[in-house]
């Protein structure tokens, strides 16, 4: 009896290793095991890493070939006030730019002249046209 309960055991352990390979296994997906798994993710790590490596030295390079020392400009970047306008002039759509913008500020401070060459503006007289009108207008300056 004691040999019959030790292959029962031996059996039941055996089933339950194998049904807990099986959930594994499907918890897995398509890896066939945990080892295969495991390899499959240090090479994806170890290419990630080579990767941003990589981009970092990339980076790095660009900023290098785009941007001079911190300090001082570039001699290629100063550019002088002459050379910029011969530049400019050179180009009709940048000529033409400028003007408008040019224009576009001097017509923005356009305002009506309220006094112009030292005399006082023109309005209308208001010069009674009778001896009643008058007498009313003198009344108007005389009343506060």
């Amino acid at each position: 009896m004691d040999n019959v309960n030790g292959i029962e055991n031996e059996v039941t352990a055996e089933n339950a290793a194998e049904a807990e390979n099986r959930v594994a296994a499907a918890g897995l997906g398509k890896f066939q095991s945990v080892d295969a798994l495991l390899n499959a993710y240090q090479a994806l790590e170890a290419e990630f890493t080579r990767r941003s490596q990589r981009l970092k030295e990339l980076e790095s390079g660009n900023k290098a070939q785009n941007m001079p020392e911190a300090g001082a400009p570039s001699r290629e970047s100063i550019i002088s006030g002459e050379e910029l306008l011969k530049a400019a002039l050179s180009d009709e759509g940048v000529k033409r730019a400028v003007i408008e913008e040019y224009l576009k500020t001097v017509s923005a401070n356009k305002s009506v002249p309220l006094i112009s060459g030292g005399l006082g503006s023109a309005a209308p007289k208001n010069a009674p046209k009778s001896v009643k009108e008058a007498g009313a207008l003198a009344r108007q300056f005389l009343k506060f």
